[in-house]
This record gives structure tokens, C-alpha cells and sequence, in this order.
């Protein structure tokens, strides 16, 4: 559980696999919310587990300031001591939530122990790898 669910166990959700959640500034910290609710007055934090997995979309301007490419995947760690919330990017960086600028959108592919439920995500990226022979045949079969 994140850190921010520790005072509020009621008042959270839980992140799921396949949802898209992104960063909100509330009371001078920053929150994981839904996308839907960037906007709202009193959003619902997301609860994140430790070791989920993400995949940040990230706007041009906080793309270069936080040196990463438009679309990168991170995994959620909370860390003890001292106790914070970080995204940790495969490059060896630790991003703290409140270091991320409001607004910046991640999709989740990975809860820890929902495995199962992100077998379709990982199956997308698979049939991406199709080898460059098999693709042709496909299409060609597509024209008759």
C-alpha cells in the first residue's frame, strides 16, 4: 500500500490493471488520482502497491525536464527510510510522486499479485514482435 493510505484506509481505492491514473496536487503534496478526476475539487487517491508497474505518458515540457522518453515505464516503490513514494525508471533513477508536475498521466500494467489480469497487456506487446515475414504474409492474404 502507498503510504498515503496508511491515515486514510476508507477513504482510497486500489489501482487496477488496465487503469489510466495520473498526479494531482492536493493540500501542497502530490496525489495519484483517476484521470477523471485531475479536475476535481476533492479527488480520490489511488492507492498504488509496491513493485506495480506503469507506463508514464509524458508531456513534452516535464519529458525533458525529467530527462525521459514520451512514453516510459516505471515501477512504484515505497521506500522506509525515509518513508516516501517513488517511481523507480529502468536508467537507476528514483522519482518521488511529489517531484512529478500535476497532470502528468501513467496507465497501469501490472498490480502485484493481479498478474493474471495483465496477460492481455503483455499479449499486445507480443504480437507487436511478429517477425517482418509473417506481417507480409497477413496482409497479403487480406487483399483476396
Amino acid at each position: 500500500m502507498c503510504w498515503l493510505s496508511a491515515d486514510r484506509e476508507d477513504e482510497i481505492l486500489q489501482a487496477e490493471t488496465g487503469q489510466r491514473l495520473g498526479i494531482c496536487k492536493v493540500h501542497r503534496s502530490s496525489w495519484v488520482v483517476r484521470e477523471s478526476d485531475l479536475t476535481k475539487q476533492r479527488p480520490t487517491p489511488v492507492c498504488l502497491l509496491d513493485g506495480t508497474k506503469v507506463l508514464f505518458r509524458f508531456p513534452e515540457v516535464p519529458q525533458v525536464a525529467l530527462q525521459a522518453a514520451p512514453e516510459a515505464k516505471a515501477v512504484f516503490r515505497m521506500l522506509k527510510a525515509p518513508k516516501r513514494d517513488v517511481f523507480q525508471f529502468p536508467d537507476g533513477r528514483d522519482v518521488g510522486i511529489d517531484s512529478l508536475p500535476a497532470g502528468v498521466i501513467f496507465d497501469v500494467l501490472e498490480v502485484p499479485g493481479k498478474e493474471h489480469l495483465s496477460a492481455v497487456l503483455k499479449e499486445e506487446s507480443v504480437e507487436a514482435e511478429v517477425p517482418v515475414a509473417a506481417s507480409e504474409r497477413k496482409a497479403a492474404f487480406e487483399l483476396f
